[in-house]
Formats: C-alpha cells, structure tokens, sequence
C-alpha cells in the first residue's frame, strides 16, 4: 500500500467509543441512523465518509459539500430532441466535458458584474443562470454497505435559496460509497452563485434488510472495492448519465392469474 492510500485509510478511521456494541444486522428494520451509530458504522468501516468533519455530522444526517466540476446542458444548439440512448447525443448535450468552478473575481471581470458580498476574491463559485440545471458532485466519498441504504436530500437553507439539489433522485444504493452526482437546478429569476464547498445537501443513513447484491455487482456507475482507489480514478465524466447502457426490450404480455393456473 502506498503512503497516499495508507493516509486515506488512516484518515478514515474513527475509534468507536468503549463499549460500544455495533451490529449493522441488528440494527435492520425501518429508521435512521442517529449521529452516535453513524459514528459507530464509520469506525467499524459499515459507513464510509471521506474526508470526514465533525462538524457537519447533525443528529441523522450528514451534511455534504458541493465539489468543484460541473456540467451544463446544450445552451448553443437548439436541437428538437435530446436522446439520451445515445452516448455521443448525451455528450453533445452536456457540452462535450465538465467545466470548473473559476475564481469569483474573474466570474464578475468576465461578466461585467460587481462582486459579491462575503465571497472572497480568489474562491471558486460557479454562477448558474436563472432556471439552469447542471449536473455536479459532491466533496466527500459516502455511503454505506449492506444492510442499508442511502438518501440525499437538499439543506433547508439551499432550498429555501431556491436550488434544487437533487430533483426526484436523490435516492441511494446499498453499497455505493462514492462521490455523489447531483442534478442542480437554479429555481430563482436572477443569477445565483454557488461557492465551492458550501454545504449544499445532506445524507441520510437508513437501515434495511439483507441485499441480495451491493452496488459493486450491479451498478451501471464505477465503484471500486477501495477508497484510494475510488479517490484516484474518480473523474468528471463519471458524473454523466448512461442510459444507453440498458438494454431496451418489449414488455413481455400480462398473463392473467385464474388462466395462467387453468393452463
């Protein structure tokens, strides 16, 4: 193990307090992980937040902070149809590549604009457009291994901003431990800064039954069995939506149940 991953999985590591009794299995069933047994999951390696802060763990969730790529959607052709069956029209529509968040004080020399209060000069911001959507990332790798799933859910303070963090899909899987793609979408009528590392949403540990299968075996989006690895291969793209890769078939005919047993 090199010294970059030795320092990751140290870094990871949270001593579970004496006497604690952690029992992923005991704890299946309906609820939510309270900050004391998130804490106890991350010490056992059950839950998985890197890099992790103390400080924005709440009382059931973590707090999650927005990460520096995104991408927009297709602002230069007007196009009838966005199929997103097709790798190269999905590429077409989110511009090719990601973007990066540019430091405040050339946002506003580039567009004519004064700058905003309490953002420092050099920090990064991405400034979305009244209405736009974009897809981003979070900061931190986290998740949780079975038993147990995920959910994201904007802060209240970012909604009542008038950003939508997640649409309808800010639902989890078991075992999925990285970083997260969030569908940000600016609801206000002017331009809104987004700030580098705010704390833009925040996850929820729920519990559950066995899985059959974890993320790893079944998820169409990479997942490595280690966190270095996760860290050093994550990359941009990996934010961008892959429809395409389900196959499409006919549904197959509805058999009613007194013929299907008349049969």
């Amino acid at each position: 193990m090199d010294e970059d991953s030795q320092h990751i999985d140290s870094d990871i590591s949270l001593r579970v307090e004496e006497g604690a009794d952690y029992d992923p299995v005991q704890l299946a069933g309906n609820g939510v992980y309270s900050d004391r047994q998130i804490k106890e999951a991350l010490g056992q390696g059950h839950i998985r937040i890197y890099p992790f802060e103390e400080a924005n763990l709440s009382g059931t969730s973590y707090d999650v902070r927005l990460g520096e790529y995104f991408f927009t959607t297709d602002r230069l052709q007007n196009k009838p149809v966005y199929n997103p069956y097709d790798p190269d029209d999905v590429a077409r529509y989110f511009e090719y590549q990601a973007k990066r968040a540019e430091p405040h004080q050339e946002i506003c020399q580039k567009r004519g604009l004064e700058p905003f209060a309490n953002i420092p000069p050099e920090h990064p911001v991405i400034l979305l457009q009244p209405h736009e959507r974009i897809l981003a990332h979070t900061y931190e790798f986290i998740g949780i291994n079975p038993p147990g799933t995920t959910q994201m859910l904007a802060r209240s303070t970012t909604g009542r901003n008038g950003i939508v963090v997640c649409k309808d899909a800010g639902w989890g899987d078991p075992g999925y431990k990285g970083r997260w793609t969030m569908e940000i979408q600016n609801d206000n009528h002017e331009m809104t800064p987004l700030p580098v590392g705010v704390r833009i949403a925040q996850i929820v540990f729920l519990r559950s039954g066995q899985t059959q299968a974890d993320y790893g075996q079944e998820g169409k989006y990479y997942q490595s069995s280690t966190l270095a690895d996760e860290v050093q291969k994550w990359t941009p793209d990996m934010m961008l939506p892959r429809a395409y890769t389900d196959e499409i078939r006919p549904l197959p005919p509805l058999i009613p149940q007194e013929e299907e047993n008349n049969g």
